[in-house]
């Protein structure tokens, strides 16, 4: 049985941040903010625990434009020939920001510090799981991790096909289009940092959406590992 919830804390930042949190964490009671200015950090998902019914996928690389699973109703929508260059080169440059932080290791304050850890691949169901979420928080006007009809990230990734998992995590962000101040605020972020910096975390999604919605500019990264 896993253990989900989530942990509010306010920080002044021109970034909004938030991470569904799973075993890993508790609710520390803290409360977001009203004010405008102020960045939302809620607790991030970090799930270790194992899902018995899932199937594994050998797809252990990435996904390419071309990668079937682009192609299942669920995923269509959100497929590279739907979604904006800018959009695309957006979502690199966090992987390749994140992917240089594992590199350096870092200090995630009460979460520990984590030393070096191996990039992470950008897996198709997982990519897939993060653009469905940032495209439906812009449309829908909400910022958090389970959406109106209350769907949450596990829920999202095993849509997505991600099945037969050890581990999954998510963080989200909004407000800004700047990938280095997303990063940035992520790390800033004890629990974002320690989901980004996890050593057991091989496979991650980053999904970008500029959209109507309040904060306009919407992140989502995904984060899983397959059971052997």
């Amino acid at each position: 049985m896993t253990s989900r919830g989530r942990r509010i804390t306010c920080l002044f930042a021109p970034v909004c941040t938030a991470m569904f949190l799973g075993t890993a964490c508790s609710d520390d009671g803290g409360a977001a903010t009203d004010d405008a200015t102020a960045a939302v950090t809620a607790s991030p998902t970090s799930d270790p625990t194992t899902d018995p019914t899932g199937d594994t996928t050998d797809d252990t690389t990435g996904g390419s434009a071309e990668d079937p699973a682009w192609m299942t109703p669920y995923c269509y929508t959100v497929a590279d020939k739907k979604w904006l260059a800018a959009w695309i080169e957006h979502e690199q440059q966090v992987l390749e920001r994140i992917n240089a932080a594992r590199a350096d290791g870092a200090d995630c304050g009460s979460m520990g510090s984590f030393g070096p850890a191996p990039a992470l691949s950008m897996e198709v169901r997982l990519h897939c799981a993060a653009r469905k979420h940032s495209q439906d928080m812009a449309e829908r006007g909400f910022f958090d991790h389970v959406n109106p009809d209350g769907q949450d990230p596990f829920d999202r990734i095993e849509e997505a096909g991600y099945t037969g998992w050890a581990a999954l995590g998510e963080n989200i962000a909004a407000g800004s289009d700047d990938p280095g101040m997303t990063v940035q605020g992520w790390l800033g972020s004890d629990g974002h940092c320690a989901n980004l910096m996890n050593p057991q975390y091989t496979h991650t999604g980053v999904g970008f959406y500029e959209g109507t919605g309040d904060l306009t500019y919407y992140w989502t990264q995904t984060f899983g590992a397959l059971l052997p």
